[in-house]
């Protein structure tokens, strides 16, 4: 059986769609026939209800649909939103009659949603927040005076703790299911000794963006003379060798502005998406200081010098993900073969 997982962004989603669903079907009850007229709900404040709730909806739908690259900014956005949704539906249910209200049971989706943004914290949080909201609501009403109201109320209060608890935990146990996979499924691209992404998430990634036509460059980037390393220093230094070359290119190098990732053995790639070659030119200067450094701080290396050679090239319109590689590799090819410890840019950054 197949099971279905759900990342932030479409759970956002289906809790939009719920929110708009949930409007509508507000707003045929309260004001169309002959619904209005049998339910006869308190129509005073639903107007300015109405108003709130698309304001917010339709704000968090923006942020939905542009999908803000800003991580921080769009949760924040969103748990934003769970705040008014708890607004809303109290205000909904104090509307539609109070401890009796059809809507009651809208609060396990807001349990659900919290739980989800605030683990068990939003869990614990939006259970109490909801049971004391349900109370404020039938005291503000005067409800309690009816005997049946408050065994109703009791009840309800009852399964808010039950239900939405076992809800919760579901809805919690599914987000941790779907952390496990992406953790898995992380795990499969990287490369073990370096942490870089691996061989096969490079040819993932060149094909994606020579397909969309994006404009980049390529660097082939090769450890000099690596054998050497390995014959004298054993394969454990070698692979703080290839860790600390790895941590080079992440710490120097934000995501914005590219993806590293190991090629095989001493050989690694980067993509960038900056395209001068005075630009390029600076960045690896500061890559191969950095490495030198860090390398320096090997103790069974601090009098032994190991350099790099690059071969660079850039995107050209007729590109394939094949003919790109074919120049960065052959381009790797002519900076070893004259010298090792420099890079060797191609005519496409004549043009």
């Amino acid at each position: 059986m197949t099971k279905i997982y759900m990342n932030d962004f479409q759970t956002e989603q289906l809790f939009s769609i719920i929110r708009w669903l949930f409007l509508a079907i507000s707003a045929a009850l309260f004001y169309l026939e002959p619904f209005s007229s049998q339910l006869n709900f308190n129509t005073n404040t639903f107007f300015y209800l109405i108003v709130f709730a698309f304001c917010y909806m339709f704000m968090t739908q923006v942020f939905l649909f542009f999908r803000l690259k800003r991580e921080r900014i769009q949760r924040n956005i969103m748990k934003f939103g769970i705040i008014c949704d708890y607004i809303a539906i109290m205000w909904l249910i104090a509307l539609s009659g109070g401890i009796e209200s059809p809507f009651v049971p809208v609060v396990f989706l807001l349990i659900m949603h919290a739980t989800i943004y605030w683990s068990v914290k939003g869990l614990s949080f939006s259970i109490v927040a909801s049971a004391l909201g349900y109370a404020a609501i039938g005291i503000g009403l005067e409800q309690f005076y009816q005997f049946s109201l408050v065994w109703e109320f009791a009840f309800n209060t009852m399964f808010f703790i039950i239900i939405g608890f076992f809800a919760g935990v579901l809805a919690y146990r599914e987000r941790l299911h779907y952390q496990d996979k992406m953790n898995y499924q992380d795990q499969s691209l990287k490369d073990y000794v370096t942490d870089l992404y691996n061989h096969r998430s490079f040819q993932n990634t060149l094909e994606k963006l020579t397909s969309t036509q994006k404009n980049i460059s390529m660097m082939m980037i090769d450890i000099d003379d690596f054998k050497q390393v390995n014959d004298r220093f054993g394969h454990t230094l070698g692979d703080q060798v290839l860790y600390t070359l790895g941590n080079t290119f992440k710490t120097n190098l934000p995501k914005s502005q590219g993806y590293c990732f190991r090629y095989g053995g001493e050989e690694f790639s980067i993509i960038l998406f900056e395209t001068e070659k005075s630009a390029l030119e600076k960045q690896i200067k500061n890559w191969n200081q950095h490495f030198e450094q860090s390398v320096q701080m090997i103790p069974e290396l601090k009098d032994y010098q190991i350099t790099l050679s690059y071969g660079v090239t850039k995107y050209q319109s007729t590109d394939t993900k094949q003919s790109m590689l074919k120049r960065a590799d052959r381009n790797l090819y002519y900076a070893k073969e004259n010298g090792k410890n420099r890079a060797v840019f191609d005519e496409t950054f004549e043009r």
